[in-house]
Formats: C-alpha cells, sequence, structure tokens
C-alpha cells in the first residue's frame, strides 16, 4: 500500500511480516469489540419506538387542528421534541450507529420517503381545510411511519446473527440527573393540566416556561444533567414514567377539544405524573442494569 507521510516528514519504514500479521490480527479484535459495543437489536426497537411516537404526535395535531384548536399543539410539540432528545441519548447508550453500508442510499431514500408522507399530512391538513376525510389526510403520515418502522425492522434482521453482547455497566444516574428526570414529570404534569383547561393565556405561558426549558436541556446536552444524559442513564422505571406522561399529555389535548372531559381528572392524572417522577427519580437502580437485548 502507498504511503502519504505527512508534510515535512520523512516516510515510514514498512512494517516487518511479523508486525503486519499482528496488525491483522488487532483488527479482528477491534471488530469484535465494535461488535459488542454496537447493538443493532436495541437500535432497531429504539427506532420503531420512535416511528410509533412520531405517529401519536402527528395523529393528535391532526385530529386538534379539524378540531379548530392549534394553541395547545404546540405542548404536544414540545413533549415530542423532549422525548426525540431522550430517546437520543438511549440511542448512543446502544452505539448511535446506523450500519447500513451496503444500502446507505437506501437508506437516506428511506428516511426522506418519511419525511415526505408526515409533511404531506400537515400539507394536505392546511390546505383541505377540513373536507377531506380524515383517513386520507393522514394516509400520506401512515405511510412514512410505517418506512420509519421497516427501518427499525431491517436493524432487527441485521441483528438475526450477531451475538448477544456482554452486559455493560450504565453510566451513575446522579443527582443532576435524578433532579432533571423529576422537572421533566412536574413540567409535563403542568402543560397535561393546563391542555386540560384550555386557558389560552395559560398555554401560552407553560409553552414559554417549556420551551426555556427545553433550549437550557438541549445546551446542557453534554452534560449530567442534560436530557440526552437522560437516555443514557434511564432503566425502565423512568421511562415507564416518560410514556405514561406522553400518553396523559396526548389524551390531555385531544379530550379537550373532542370532548366535555372533567379538568379534574387530568388534574389527578398530573399529580399521580410528578408522584411517579419523585419515585423514579429517587431509585437506586444497579449500575449492571443494561441487560443484552
Amino acid at each position: 500500500m502507498e504511503q502519504k507521510p505527512m508534510r515535512g516528514a520523512a516516510p515510514l519504514d514498512p512494517p516487518s511480516p511479523e508486525v503486519a500479521r499482528l496488525y491483522l490480527d488487532e483488527v479482528d479484535r477491534v471488530l469484535e469489540r465494535r461488535a459488542d459495543r454496537v447493538n443493532l437489536r436495541a437500535q432497531g426497537w429504539v427506532t420503531i419506538v420512535q416511528g410509533l411516537l412520531m405517529a401519536g404526535f402527528v395523529g393528535c395535531t391532526i385530529v386538534t387542528s379539524r378540531a379548530g384548536e392549534t394553541t395547545a399543539t404546540i405542548l404536544l410539540l414540545l413533549g415530542f421534541a423532549m422525548s426525540t432528545q431522550v430517546l437520543s441519548g438511549l440511542t448512543e447508550r446502544f452505539g448511535g450507529q446506523r450500519r447500513f453500508t451496503r444500502w446507505r442510499g437506501l437508506y437516506y431514500a428511506a428516511v426522506v420517503l418519511a419525511c415526505v408522507g408526515i409533511v404531506g399530512t400537515f400539507g394536505m391538513s392546511l390546505l383541505s381545510e377540513g373536507t377531506f376525510p380524515l383517513g386520507v389526510i393522514l394516509a400520506p403520515a401512515a405511510f412514512g411511519v410505517l418506512v420509519l418502522i421497516g427501518i427499525g425492522a431491517c436493524q432487527l434482521w441485521q441483528s438475526r446473527g450477531a451475538p448477544r453482547g456482554s452486559r455493560r455497566e450504565l453510566r451513575p444516574f446522579v443527582w443532576p440527573a435524578r433532579g432533571t428526570t423529576l422537572a421533566l414529570g412536574v413540567l409535563l404534569s403542568i402543560m397535561i393540566v393546563t391542555a386540560a383547561y384550555r386557558d389560552v393565556l395559560a398555554i401560552s405561558l407553560v409553552t414559554v416556561l417549556a420551551g426555556i426549558a427545553l433550549v437550557v436541556a438541549s445546551v446542557g446536552s453534554g452534560t449530567d444533567w442534560g436530557l440526552a444524559y437522560l437516555g443514557e442513564v434511564w432503566r425502565w422505571p423512568q421511562f415507564l414514567m416518560l410514556a405514561a406522561g406522553l400518553v396523559a399529555l396526548a389524551a390531555s389535548v385531544v379530550a379537550s377539544v373532542t370532548t366535555s372531559a372533567d379538568p379534574l381528572l387530568f388534574v389527578l392524572v398530573g399529580a399521580l405524573i410528578v408522584i411517579l417522577a419523585l419515585c423514579v427519580s429517587l431509585v437506586h437502580p444497579s449500575a449492571k442494569g443494561d441487560a443484552r437485548v
């Protein structure tokens, strides 16, 4: 192999056959370590969850928009953005690689196609002004979500012959992250109650508050109190709290514009989310909680 030495430096002496053999042996060990670090099986499930999360966000947004309510949908957008940051940290925990080396072009084309479908749904919703059936409007987004789920299924298929990685010690769930976990639960609770009462001024104030919190958490994504860090250190109880909060937020937003649900019901739900967030922020999990997937 022709060498390309650094500018101003003499070419290195070619390695001896013995040294070259040691280099080749080390390559195999490096590939083994990478395979142990990159967990495509777990990444496939994360991709599928992201697709389902996108489906819930688009569906709830379109339903509330057709009901003539657009203010509360901002709360859905903020909740979706927060959960996306947490999932980005979870992806990083499992290696954070998209190993579609031979099909890279097809992978990027699928992502673009999914985005076009989702954007198409929002475009049809704006242009139709409620004249098109709901199923017709949601069809492009449904196709885009199926593409995202298909990407996750391909990752699961690629991992079918991979050995299960060894258990790795998770990063510690330290107190800054515990505080962010509790703050996230409290913020979700406030958003749930605010959406249920449909007060425009209160929704605007909470939107500003949640937006500032999201910006601060984004700036601190590399710290032990950022949202992305939560995805690296959370265990299943914390993810359960987040899922419960997002479902309750979506139900609150949709119910506030489509039914006559009592807002006090969502006040109770918000209180339960706060209690759940407090419990999961105080839990002391084992450092070896990252099971092989």
